[in-house]
This record gives structure tokens, sequence and C-alpha cells, in this order.
């Protein structure tokens, strides 16, 4: 096993039996009554700060609060599950000491959203706007889940609602993700350039929405463009995870395959988030390095369980990487079924579900959850793939085509997983492919 695979495995196996540690300054741990409540090195200052604020301060729930959606975003950053626990008790202490507090619905919304409970953060969201209305943090919970539900009208008009209020970053940046979803591309990039522009409080944020532009840039078929926004959100925040990921899909598509793997794998020794070590199987696949694949199953499985463990539901994600990569394909139709059954409305949750029936054999079945996955015409490259793939097996071949040329928009390389079969379909649908250089 790799060297980095044995970090990443350390990491793990410390998380597993509960050690959530962080440094602080002087490097010592800090307890809170009976539970550490820091995480691990990869927390910043702020959360030192923020724990130091609260030692000072063990009475003031915005200080609670406020610590509570530091770990939060700790957690969206770094995939690291102990954060997760540690913020529910943060609030937890938040709540106690001021229960009606809508600023702490907005956090523990927050959590709900990195948990991946959908219901939860919806209602959470909507007891939060009717105590702040009008406010953006509310109102981002709120539309954050109504998107994630299927809900996309409603979410259209909370987006709208948030412009309405203060037309800054939180509100162009999902106004982009609007478009995307409905297959405007040009418009997402306008207003994820204007959400770049409205800057933000933190360079996290900052880098983050830089991140998202590069990502709307890679959709379509600009990869110079998106490994310049990539490059530009690492040096606002280096290490960034959605930033280094991205420029390894940069890489990959451009035929660097060595290069963007120990991009990868730099991700992963850091810490092994589950998003990286998909890309990571995938690379390993592309390369036809089996032993090394099987190493980052293995590590996925064990992310997975503790990903469980800390509440988060991960269905949708691992019933892709079940029929993709690891192929217990007979799992990967359970794991698809219940994502759908939790979000029915989700265009994502179609599509995992259409791809998992169609990889174990029953393509035919896959056929309504495809019409379901593309009925707002949504600019994703892998899910357009997939329902031309299900469509060409139905002898629809004329589907097929409409839409394999909208998954094409992305350049064949945009899964390493799927350049070959993509380019197979293209030659045998008689679809014209653009191949990518290096540049």
């Amino acid at each position: 096993m790799p060297m980095w695979a044995l970090a990443a495995l350390a990491i793990l196996g410390g998380l597993a039996i509960g050690r959530f540690v962080t440094a602080g300054g002087d490097g010592q741990r800090t307890e809170r009554g009976d539970a550490s409540v820091s995480a691990s090195a990869a927390a910043g200052g702020t959360v030192a700060a923020l724990e130091a604020a609260v030692d000072a301060r063990p009475d003031d729930p915005v200080a609670w609060r406020s610590l509570g959606s530091a770990y939060v975003q700790e957690a969206v950053k770094t995939s690291d599950p102990a954060f997760y626990g540690l913020a529910e008790r943060a609030f937890d202490e938040a709540t106690a000491l001021a229960p009606d507090d809508p600023g702490i619905l907005v956090g523990r919304g927050a959590l709900q959203l990195s948990l991946h409970r959908f219901a939860e953060a919806e209602e959470l969201g909507e007891r939060a706007t009717r105590g702040l209305p009008g406010n953006a943090d509310a109102l981002g919970v709120l539309v954050d889940a109504q998107v994630e539900l299927g809900r996309y009208d409603e979410a259209a008009e909370t987006v709208q609602a948030m412009l309405d209020a203060r037309p800054a970053l939180p509100a162009l940046a999902r106004t982009s993700y609007q478009r995307e979803l409905r297959g405007d591309l040009t418009g997402a990039e306008e207003a994820m350039r204007r959400a770049v522009v409205a800057g933000a409080a933190s360079a996290f944020d900052r880098a983050f929405v830089t991140s998202l532009l590069g990502d709307v840039q890679r959709a379509q078929g600009d990869l110079d463009g998106a490994l310049a926004s990539y490059d530009e959100a690492l040096d606002v925040s280096p290490g960034l995870v959605s930033a280094e990921l991205g420029r390894a899909h940069v890489l990959a598509a451009t035929g660097d395959l060595d290069v963007a793997t120990a991009v990868v794998e730099g991700v992963v020794e850091r810490f092994p988030a589950p998003n990286a070590l998909f890309l990571l199987a995938e690379l390993q696949s592309a390369a036809g390095d089996e032993a090394a694949e099987q190493d980052t199953i293995d590590l996925v499985r064990v992310t997975s369980r503790l990903q469980q463990e800390a509440g988060q539901i991960v269905d949708l994600e691992l019933a892709l990487f079940e029929a993709d990569i690891a192929e217990d394909l007979d799992l990967a139709v359970d794991l698809a079924q219940a994502a759908y059954d939790a979000r029915p409305e989700n265009v994502f949750a179609a599509d995992a579900l259409a791809w998992a029936l169609h990889r174990s054999g029953d393509s035919e079945g896959a056929v309504r959850y495809v019409e379901e996955a593309v009925r707002l015409d949504t600019a994703n490259a892998p899910l357009r793939y997939h329902a031309a793939a299900v469509l060409a097996a139905t002898g629809d071949d004329a589907g097929a085509v409409e839409q394999l040329e909208a998954a094409l928009v992305a350049g064949p390389a945009f899964s390493p997983r799927y350049v070959e079969d993509v380019m197979a379909l293209a030659d045998r649908l008689g679809v014209a492919v653009a191949v990518a250089t290096d540049s």
C-alpha cells in the first residue's frame, strides 16, 4: 500500500475511535465538559480563536453559535466528520443559553445541509427566515435545501428574495447554480463572475466562489479559463480541496494523468475527502493500476462508514461510486433507490437511479428516471452522458445523440472513467468529438 494511503488510514483510524483533537496555539488539547471540542490540526486560527472566546465567555450564546458555525465550515473545507459532532454540541450550548435566537437556526441549518439531511435543513431554514426576514444566511439555508430536495421553482423564488434583499456574493453564486441547473452555462458564468467581483468577508468564501467559477468554465469546455480560476482560488486559500480537485480534472482532461493523480494523492494525504477518493479511483482505473484502485476503494469504504457514523447521508454519492468503480451493482441500485425515495424530485437522484439500473442490466427500467433527470436540461456532463448511454441501449438513437452532444460541451474527457466509453458511443452514433489538448 502506498505511503499516502497509509497516512490516510492513520487519520481515519484516529477519527474512528473518537479522538477529535486539534492543536491550538500551544498545541494543547482543550475540553468542554466530558467531550473534546477540537477536531484535527486542519482547523485554522479562526476555530482556535473562537474556542478561546468560549473559554473566556462560556455563558455567551453568540460565542457558542459562532464556534458551531466555524466547525461547520471546517467540515465543508476538510470533509472531516469529526466536526459534525462538535458543531452539534456547540449549537446545543448556544440554544441552552438563547433558545429563541434565530441565528442558531441558521447554523443548525447549515449543519444539516452538510450532513445531507435536506428536509431537516429546509424546516430550519423556514423557521430562520421567519425570525430573520431578508437575511441572506437564513435564505441561503432555505434555498440550498430546496434545491437538494428538487423544489426548483421554490428555490428560484427564494434566490430572487436573496437578490432583492442584497445582490451580493451569496445570492449571485446561487443564481449561477440556478442557471446551470437549467442549462444556461453562459448565464451561470456571468452570475458567478459577478459573485467573484462582489467579494466576501472571508478569503475562504472568495476562494470557494472562484473555484466554482472554474467549475462552470470547465463545464463549458474552457479548460484554460478553468485552470486559471482554480489557480487564483489556491492563491487566496492554499490547499482548498475543490480547487485542487478542479485542477486535477483539467490535468486529466488534457492527458496528464500522472500529475493529476499526484495532485489528488496530495489532497487525500492531508485528509481522505470522499470526492477526492472518488476521483483518485477514477484516475487509477483510467491508468490501469488495479492494485492502487483497490486500495482507494477500501479507503472509500472506511470513509463512508465514518460519514454514516457521524450522521451524514451519502446514498447518492455511494450509488454512483458502486455503479462505476466498485461495481457492486446490487448495492448501487439499493443505494440509488434510497436516495431517490428521499429526494424524488431531485434530478441527480433520478440520474443515479437511472444509471445504477442501466449498469445492472435494466436499461428499460432506467428510461423513466432518465426522463426525470434531464427535464431541466441541466448542464452536467456525467448526467447527460448517462442519459445518452441509457437511451442508446434502448434503441432511442435520436435521443441519445441529443444527450451526448449536450455532454460533449464539456469535452470528451469530462470524466477519466468515461472517456473511452464516450468516444465509443460517439463513434457508434456518428457524433463529432473535439479532442482537448494540453496547452
